[in-house]
């Protein structure tokens, strides 16, 4: 790889050719606020606008997180380059020749050879992209012509967006290409063409398609997609993954959007890019789509540098919702709540939307919008009427909103998952705290297997990796004990059930009293079975005998056994120092007001000599 040595006096120069306000905004929506430029910081997450562009000082600052330099400053610490890199990539940006300081020049064939790989893999998408369009234009008359006109796109708005025509022929790119000049290698390797397996020969990817070209937020075109416009399967097809086309990085007319969503302050997300024309073509200049894959975090990552406020605006249909409720997570991660726009029952996707309305219907249409998170709520938490699949949902929305980052959003969405799943919000903080502290300190691991104490560790920590691990809760760690360690359930089995509330594992332990002793599943599950709570019991068994092993030795099966006792007594101590709380809240007798206080002042001393 040829290496640089770049002189205090190039980089000088390179930094004054450098329009700060044009790199940055390949960024960030940058907005005019007097002599400077705003807009919101890509290096933290931020609902205000604190991050300022000057461009006679040709300097940036963050008056949230502090981040501020110049240009290289900022390309490199955004695209997490070298500082020899980020001057090389400026370079190319500004046209400035940086052959002179090469460190080791080889011949001409190898300085040649040598030549960026992305310039010749964007100049063979150029070259296609002329061909794309031009013949287009050439055959308006024909299928791709009656498809455009049945879609209300006439032949300027598809210039205008740079559509294109794919023949139906097997060489036609791939001729054009050796008529430029172009490697079918280099072809191959930017997704034009494919490569038959075993042997020489190379066809066109994209036959009888509309193209879409899809750029970088520079404009670059780097790739396409296909929309096929016969019986051609897939229905679409983009470019393959390549080092300038990567598909968890792009969004389908962001370069075009920019200056819309900066403007409204907020985006819509479709799936298609006909979804995305469609409403575009309509006054909707907001919006941008997935390349009809799955939303990566990365691709939430370009958003939130544009904007706060989003709209999952997907197709009418199972499949849709699916696809909005797994955005979820990853919006919620940056700290986007987004809403959804509803369409009405007969409504299929944003594209007949678009098609079936006027202007005024369309905008008015667009306003039907409700909070996602609240839309996944009932949507997935409607008829979980079992304690369990209650349970479950909630274990899985806590996960969601740990991903938050900010805490006012974290405070929010936990009032509104209580009321939406009728729980006291007192049920939900406490499993909240749990899953949270948890996380932190026993990040999950998988494949490892809880056996006994590590050497220098506790056995509390043992107990509270296992729960992490698990999700369990220390009564059914016990039982699992008990199961493994039948002579520890003699030891504890009256403890156990003065402290747990949970009738089923009380059930089980006073099951687990008519054994002898053998460890005989099979005997225990009909001893089960035949229990006036049989199926709840053999199903509460099933679960608990498939836990991790509790411990290899009896003794640390013990000290497990104790430490899980233990979290009992101080969930118990919590829960009545609670109820103390609430009585003493209604209390208007003072002596009885002072009587509750010393109880609670009690409870707190146990629950700190424990």
């Amino acid at each position: 790889m040829t290496s640089y040595s770049f002189p205090p006096e190039f980089v000088s120069d390179l930094r004054s050719r450098i329009d700060i306000v044009e790199l940055v905004g390949d960024y960030v929506a940058l907005t005019k606020a007097g002599v400077n430029y705003k807009g919101l910081c890509p290096f933290h997450g931020e609902k205000t606008p604190s991050f300022t562009v000057h461009q006679g000082k040709a300097i940036f600052h963050c008056f949230g997180c502090g981040e501020g330099g110049d240009a290289i400053g900022f390309l490199k610490k955004t695209e997490n380059l070298s500082y020899p890199e980020t001057l090389i990539r400026l370079a190319n940006r500004a046209g400035v020749d940086i052959s002179p300081y090469e460190r080791r020049r080889g011949s001409v064939e190898a300085q040649a050879k040598a030549r960026s790989e992305r310039e010749q893999l964007e100049g063979a998408v150029a070259c296609a992209q002329i061909f794309f369009a031009r013949n287009l234009q050439n055959n308006l008359n024909g299928n791709v012509g009656n498809y455009l006109r049945k879609r209300g796109i006439d032949p300027l708005q598809a210039k205008t967006f740079g559509l294109g025509f794919a023949p139906d022929a097997w060489s036609a790119l791939k001729d054009e290409m050796g008529r430029q000049g172009i490697d079918e290698r280099v072809a191959v390797a930017a997704g034009l063409l494919v490569q038959k397996e075993g042997s020489n020969r190379r066809y066109d990817r994209f036959r009888d398609r509309l193209i879409f070209p899809i750029r970088d937020v520079g404009g670059t075109v780097i790739g396409f997609g296909g929309r096929s416009l016969g019986d051609g399967e897939p229905k679409y097809l983009n470019s393959p993954e390549s080092p300038i086309f990567n598909k968890r990085r792009l969004l389908y007319d962001l370069h075009h959007a920019r200056p819309a969503i900066a403007k409204a302050g907020s985006a819509f997300l479709v799936e298609g890019y006909m979804d995305a024309l469609s409403l575009y073509l309509r006054g909707v200049d907001n919006v941008i789509a997935t390349l009809g894959t799955a939303l990566s975090e990365e691709n939430v990552a370009a958003v939130k540098r544009y904007t706060s406020k989003v709209a999952i605006f997907f197709d009418n249909d199972r499949a849709g919702k699916a696809a909005a409720f797994r955005s979820l997570p990853l919006f919620m991660a940056v700290g986007i709540m987004p809403d959804i726009v509803l369409l009405p029952d007969a409504v299929k996707d944003p594209d007949q939307l678009a098609a079936g309305l006027d202007d005024q219907a369309l905008q008015q249409a667009l306003t039907r919008q409700t909070s996602l998170f609240d839309f996944f709520l009932q949507e997935k938490g409607a008829g979980l009427d079992g304690y369990n699949d209650r349970l479950q949902f909630l274990r899985e929305v806590l996960e969601m909103i740990l991903r938050l980052p900010d805490d006012p959003l974290r405070g929010m969405a936990l009032r509104a998952t209580a009321e939406s799943l009728r729980l006291a919000e007192e049920i939900v903080l406490d499993e909240y705290r749990r899953i949270r502290q948890h996380r932190q300190q026993y990040p999950a691991r998988g494949g490892d297997r809880f056996s006994a104490a590590p050497e220098g560790g506790s056995v509390k920590k043992l107990f509270s990796q296992s729960v992490s691990r698990t999700g369990s809760q220390p009564e059914e760690m016990i039982l699992a004990t008990f199961l493994t360690y039948p002579q520890l359930h003699d030891e504890f089995a009256n403890d156990y059930l003065d402290l747990v509330e949970n009738p089923d594992c009380c059930s089980l332990c006073r099951e687990l009293a008519q054994c002898d002793g053998s460890g005989d599943a099979k005997a225990l599950l009909q001893q089960l079975s035949s229990s006036r709570e049989g199926e709840t019991l053999c199903s509460l068994y099933a679960r608990l005998v498939h836990l991790p092993a509790p411990a290899e030795d009896l003794e640390v099966a013990r000290k497990v056994v104790c430490d899980c006792l233990l979290s009992l007594r101080k969930r118990q101590g919590h829960e009545q120092a609670r109820n103390l709380d609430r009585e003493l809240t209604q209390c208007r007798d003072e002596e009885q007001m002072f009587a509750l206080l010393r109880q609670k002042m009690e409870i707190k001393k146990r629950l700190m000599a424990s």
